[in-house]
């Protein structure tokens, strides 16, 4: 079966919104804090962006930028607005091309803008890993209850080597540690998986267009300070140059304390044909083989 991809695409083109090209102004100037520059990268005219700026400012009753020796600052109101405008903006055109949607209050992801490499996710309550979970989700969330979220607490050692660490560094997430059982490791092979660790998400070995939903996943949790779980169906190459190949998964996403008091983010991966993604029919889709279901644990 090759899956039928059509039925999760859109053709809708996006009316015009002044709201969104507001936002847009906002968020390109703000990354180039340079008005020609940003001109050009919109295709727009000088005069617009400043007006769109401009009615941002007034609705928000706030000012964004300052000038300073010809240079455009974002003020310290603006550096939080913009990171809110950016997000907004990211849900909005993920709205439209209807790839995030929310299910009975949690995000489901259809990712199919690469005709290989689908993504589909549903986020499940927590408490529904108690019956649909694996046994290694389970014990992973036990774990992190009695060890309180503190990362080196000897509670987790149970599931450490099944575990993957995250910090947030920049704009962007640094892996720090890969367990080697973990499912990135027996996927990739250690070395492979070893080269990851120091890396940020986005320079990933296995990252892929669809790395924005994992990362906006991640970052859910690291506001929240609490737990997450979601069921996975995607493609992943084994190894460099490879074709790609059919993997669903059960993810644990836990927020961890490092001992430094620094947050760091915990993923719990496990490999398995138990996966339920609402309004998406795996059937249609081709079978993680059987041989890499990584059992009971």
């Amino acid at each position: 079966m090759t899956g039928d991809l059509s039925k999760y695409k859109t053709n809708a083109q996006r009316p015009p919104n002044i709201m969104h090209e507001m936002l847009r102004s906002f968020v390109t100037l703000a990354r180039f804090l340079n008005l020609s520059h940003a001109v050009e990268h919109l295709g727009s005219t000088r005069q617009t962006v400043r007006r769109h700026v401009e009615m941002l400012q007034s609705l928000r009753g706030e000012k964004l930028f300052e000038f300073v020796d010809r240079q455009y600052v974002l003020t310290e109101k603006g550096v939080l607005a913009v990171a809110e405008a950016d997000r907004i903006l990211q849900l909005d055109d993920a709205w439209m091309r209807k790839e995030v949607r929310i299910v009975n209050g949690l995000t489901a992801v259809r990712y199919v803008t690469d005709a290989d490499v689908p993504y589909f996710s549903q986020q499940h309550p927590v408490d529904t890993i108690w019956e649909t979970g694996t046994q290694l989700m389970q014990r992973g969330l036990s774990c992190w209850v009695a060890a309180r979220s503190h990362f080196e607490a000897p509670e987790l050692d149970a599931v450490k080597d099944y575990l993957l660490a995250y910090r947030r560094h920049h704009q962007d997430w640094l892996c720090v540690s890969i367990g080697e059982k973990s499912s990135y490791a027996s996927w990739l092979g250690w070395s492979w998986a070893k080269s990851a660790v120091g890396r940020p998400l986005s320079d990933d070995p296995m990252a892929s267009a669809a790395d924005k939903y994992v990362s906006d996943a991640y970052d859910s949790i690291l506001r929240s300070g609490g737990v997450r779980i979601d069921h996975v169906y995607t493609k992943i190459a084994r190894n460099h140059g490879d074709p790609v190949e059919p993997i669903s998964y059960q993810r644990l996403i836990l927020r961890c304390m490092f001992p430094n008091g620094d947050h760091a983010l915990v993923t719990l991966v496990d490999r398995t044909s138990s996966v339920q993604i609402a309004g998406v029919n795996l059937d249609d889709f081709p079978a993680m083989s059987s041989n890499l279901i990584m059992g009971d644990n």
